[in-house]
């Protein structure tokens, strides 16, 4: 029986080829992450408009499966999540976004979801509650850091926010973990920066700031908000 031995050429040629691959330094892909639920928004105006300012607010944020293998992100802001209350829920006009996530990051490390479905609530007018009776949220251009540094926990989104009647648009940098307060002990009006700067909880290389209206720690610029 004659025997085939791979030739010296080849052996060269695939002893190469897999210390090329064992010498391969680049950062595996991380996929689109989505980290925690709590999240929190604060909101920069875009354009003019005369609608009461929305400053920012909690976001609920997950990302889960289908049968089918699609990944989904879904996304309730607080002012719907405090409406439920208000009201039963309503088949029709869900207080919540739905988006699909792509499979992977680009090359700049974003997890981009273009579109996402309308969010809205309706309900009986109640001004004590200091809620509106009626509001939209139309997110679009969805964008999840997805970075080493910043794994699934900063976003930046274009968003229309409609409240009874009134539409302005912002664009919302938003983090997780999203419940860190950081009033003043002393002032609980006052923010208090030094208690986002000090926090734990906040990678060190996150630049973050305590927003004067939410008294949430949110992210100090446009996501991905880091330090050098």
């Amino acid at each position: 029986m004659t025997r085939h031995f791979p030739s010296k050429r080849l052996l060269l040629l695939t002893a190469a080829s897999a210390l090329a691959a064992s010498c391969d330094t680049r950062q595996p892909s991380l996929g689109c992450q989505v980290q925690g639920v709590d999240w929190v928004a604060t909101y920069k105006p875009v354009g003019t408009s005369t609608c009461p300012e929305l400053p920012g607010e909690s976001l609920g944020l997950q990302a889960y499966t289908r049968s089918t293998g699609e990944r989904l992100l879904a996304l309730k802001p607080q002012t719907l999540n405090d409406m439920d209350a208000t009201d039963e829920l309503d088949p029709e006009h869900p207080p919540y976004s739905l988006g699909v996530l792509p499979a992977e990051a680009d090359a700049e490390g974003f997890c981009t979801i273009p579109s996402l479905s309308v969010a809205e609530k309706h309900v009986p007018e109640d001004p004590e509650q200091g809620l509106p009776a009626d509001a939209l949220y139309r997110w679009s251009n969805v964008r999840i850091v997805t970075r080493p540094e910043v794994p699934g926990t900063q976003l930046i989104a274009d968003l229309e926010y409609t409240a009874d009647g009134c539409t302005a648009r912002y664009e919302a940098w938003a983090m997780w973990p999203g419940d860190l307060d950081c009033a003043d002990a002393d002032a609980p009006d006052t923010p208090d920066e030094s208690l986002c700067q000090q926090s734990e909880r906040i990678p060190p290389r996150f630049a973050v700031t305590c927003d004067p209206v939410l008294l949430r720690c949110v992210p100090a610029r446009r996501p991905p908000s880091t330090h050098p």
